[in-house]
């Protein structure tokens, strides 16, 4: 398996749309059916990331794999959406594309990285405690990352447990 992360760029957008669908179907098997069927981020979420924060894109034999979208969420970097087309998944693409997101993070000076997730699925919180996360609860002066979680209870995503995540960098 030759991989290569790389930036990403506005002609990748369509293709990422359809990797994040596809990676969701992961979530029926845990019975997070409305994860599969719900939402995708859209074309403007990724332009953000490409101007305002990070996307960077996963390669496998040169085959478009997955992708993290991050971008800056009350002066931390912010994993907005990660995610690995599932025949790629298992193989470790994740973990390289959060290295990769956490390395931009350093480099751009942030001292965190903040994301949410559900408790209870085995690739969500339990994986990112796993590689050095840890839960918090947001100071209410972070507007930003309490407009994300209501976006994301918007859609549907209260349903099932949530936390803030988050890892301290060190320079």
């Amino acid at each position: 398996m030759n991989l290569v992360i790389r930036d990403g760029r506005e002609t990748d957008i369509s293709a990422l749309l359809e990797i994040e669908r596809d990676a969701a179907h992961a979530y029926r098997a845990v019975g997070y059916d409305f994860c599969a069927d719900g939402a995708v981020r859209d074309a403007e979420e990724h332009l953000r990331g490409i101007n305002e924060g990070a996307l960077f894109i996963s390669e496998v034999d040169s085959v478009l794999s997955g992708f993290i979208l991050m971008w800056p969420v009350d002066s931390h970097a912010h994993i907005a959406e990660i995610s690995v087309a599932e025949r790629f998944q298992k193989k470790g693409i994740g973990r390289a594309l959060i290295t990769k997101g956490e390395d931009w993070a350093r480099n751009a000076g942030y001292d965190a990285v903040t994301l949410t997730t559900f408790t209870e699925v085995p690739w969500n919180a339990p994986f990112y405690r796993s590689i050095g996360y840890e839960e918090f609860t947001p100071d209410p002066t972070e507007t930003e990352l309490a407009s994300v979680q209501a976006t994301e209870a918007a859609f549907g995503f209260h349903a099932k447990p949530r936390t803030a995540m988050i890892k301290r960098l060190i320079a």
